[in-house]
């Protein structure tokens, strides 16, 4: 009977336990400040491995105005920033496309994240998905300027890798 009981309650004390880690494995902090050009930062947990390319991001809504016939557009082609360039306000989004490529044997988890006042504006096509080994993938980082006002917006987005440190350890990966 004592065993059952220590049984019962080791299974409680895990079922607890699982979601409360899974909290904390997942939680990233955000980023501080601002960047210029893109970074990378590697760290690890107790469970995953993480690999996070920070590129610096930025957009200029401009006011729609009727009676131009010329509407000014602006893009950046540099490949090491997100930047969105310059769109008229209203309807209008503009694109940027992230290309990713899993050249190692297992499987990896893909995380994107906005942050800055350009954050609640921006979504992207596919997030928090698993890249397969020899897998490419485009993903399109979207700014939608409907409900932005007239101005700057700026921030960073943040393309995380996630590695388990353990084989079994990739199950939690999905």
């Amino acid at each position: 009977m004592k065993n059952i009981v220590k049984i019962l309650f080791t299974a409680i004390i895990i079922a607890i336990s699982i979601p409360i880690l899974n909290f904390l494995i997942n939680f990233q902090n955000e980023p501080r400040g601002t960047i210029t050009n893109k970074t990378f930062v590697s760290y690890s947990d107790l469970f995953f491995n993480y690999e996070v390319s920070r590129y610096p991001s930025s957009v200029e809504v401009l006011p729609i105005q009727l009676t131009q016939e010329k509407v000014l557009l602006g893009m950046s082609v540099d490949p090491w920033n997100l930047n969105f360039g310059i769109i008229p306000a209203g309807n209008n989004s503009a694109k940027r496309f992230i290309n990713l490529v899993n050249l190692k044997e297992k499987d990896f988890k893909v995380i994107l994240k906005a942050y800055g006042n350009i954050s609640s504006f921006v979504k992207f096509s596919k997030n928090n998905f698993l890249l397969h080994p020899k897998e490419n993938v485009t993903v399109e980082a979207i700014f939608y300027a409907e409900k932005a006002k007239v101005g700057n917006y700026t921030g960073i987005i943040d393309v995380i890798i996630k590695k388990p440190k353990y084989d079994f350890l990739y199950s939690f990966l999905k």
